[in-house]
């Protein structure tokens, strides 16, 4: 072989070896970006779930607690409807003063209509609500309809749901014209 042969000849292979590395190369990189799109997916539908699924468990339980809490026919039958929402200390911040339940079996009824909570997750196991709807409250066949805002807190404990631990009643919202 004629020394330009075999300089060509190495040149050749060593062409030949550094393709051959470089695909090599191309396929772990094409195999590792394939790997870590798997394990994006993977992560992105954990966290879709984690967060939707409490989420809207947690407004769900709100607005279930506010419909029973605002919509009854006596305060008993109000009490009555409410416990299995409510965590202990929740319980006892909807009773009047804090202290006991009413008693009375008087005419008072209550609805609430246009429920629009506001959320704000304070973790992926506390949840807090800014509610804003209209209230109407009749007493002794006399009504009165206000728009209201009502602050719940829910914490969520594992192996039972969310529960209601704090009530927190804001205030009217004035100025506006009822339609």
């Amino acid at each position: 072989m004629e020394p330009n042969q075999k300089k060509n000849y190495i040149l050749l292979m060593v062409g030949f070896v550094g393709v051959v590395l470089i695909l090599m190369y191309v396929f772990s990189l094409r195999t590792q970006l394939q790997e870590v799109r798997a394990n994006q997916r993977n992560y992105e539908e954990k966290i879709e779930s984690l967060s939707s699924i409490q989420n809207t468990d947690a407004l769900k339980v709100n607005r279930e607690f506010l419909e029973r809490f605002f919509t009854y026919q006596t305060t008993s039958e109000r009490y009555e409807n409410i416990k299995p929402f409510m965590t202990d200390q929740g319980y006892k911040a909807t009773h009047p003063s804090g202290t006991e339940l009413p008693n009375s079996e008087q005419s008072v009824k209550s609805s609430i209509v246009g429920l629009k909570p506001f959320e704000f997750l304070s973790s992926k196991t506390e949840a807090e609500f800014f509610n804003e709807f209209k209230l109407t409250t009749e007493f002794n066949g006399v009504a009165n309809t206000e728009t209201v805002i009502v602050k719940t807190s829910l914490i969520y404990i594992k192996d039972i749901d969310w529960k209601v631990d704090d009530v927190e009643f804001v205030g009217n919202l004035t100025g506006r014209t009822e339609s």
